[in-house]
């Protein structure tokens, strides 16, 4: 069973624009991904445990940081734009969720939802919500390479709408409550980010 990372991130701001375009950060950004609570706080975490963290990049990507220097210069421009967007775009940290230990009973009942709602290809539809409609970057990870789902603006406008005629907590028993809070955290952030015109990022873990 796999646990899903999701984390909003504007179209519009140039470190989505930078990701489009450095495969530096873009690596960079897939392997931070797991870690901290959403990508724009994982230098809230402990120095040492960032340390840890990167330790290994270097050695597994040689070709893409061929130095300390290298990996450190790209660390602190990437620092720089998480800084730079959470300026502009107040409270993007926030906008965060995650499925741990749930996806297949989450994604069971909203198949169910969907169905009992006479929507078309529930299942699929389920998938996608999940699990994203893109891949991220494409041009710059190679498919063989451990990448990131897209939650596309189209989907997250799809989304949203669904998502406002599902009651989460009306889905699961009373003592499902990890499920039922789990499934309103991922149901806030489609509306926020449809709200601020967001895509949001999906990681595997």
């Amino acid at each position: 069973m796999v646990d899903i990372l999701y984390s909003a991130i504007p179209p519009s701001s140039e470190l989505y624009s930078r990701l489009q375009s450095q495969k530096a950060l873009t690596r960079l950004l897939v392997w931070l991904f797991p870690y901290g609570c959403g990508i724009f706080r994982f230098f809230e975490v402990e120095p040492d445990e960032i340390d840890e963290i990167l330790e290994n990049v270097v050695e597994v990507y040689p070709d893409i940081f061929e130095s300390k220097l290298e990996l450190d210069r790209v660390i602190a421009e990437f620092r720089s734009q998480l800084t730079l967007t959470r300026q502009a775009f107040p409270e993007i940290e926030d906008r965060t969720a995650m499925l741990e230990k749930c996806v297949d009973e989450i994604e069971q009942r909203l198949v169910q939802e969907l169905t009992t709602r006479q929507v078309a290809d529930a299942k699929e539809i389920v998938q996608k919500l999940l699990e994203g409609d893109r891949t991220f970057a494409p041009d710059l990870l190679s498919p063989e390479d451990e990448t990131l789902g897209l939650i596309s603006r189209e989907l997250v406008r799809e989304g949203a709408s669904i998502f406002r005629q599902i009651v989460p907590k009306t889905m699961f028993a009373e003592n499902e409550d990890w499920y039922f809070e789990q499934l309103q955290e991922l149901k806030d952030l489609y509306l926020a980010a449809d709200e601020h015109n967001e895509v949001i990022l999906v990681g595997l873990s």
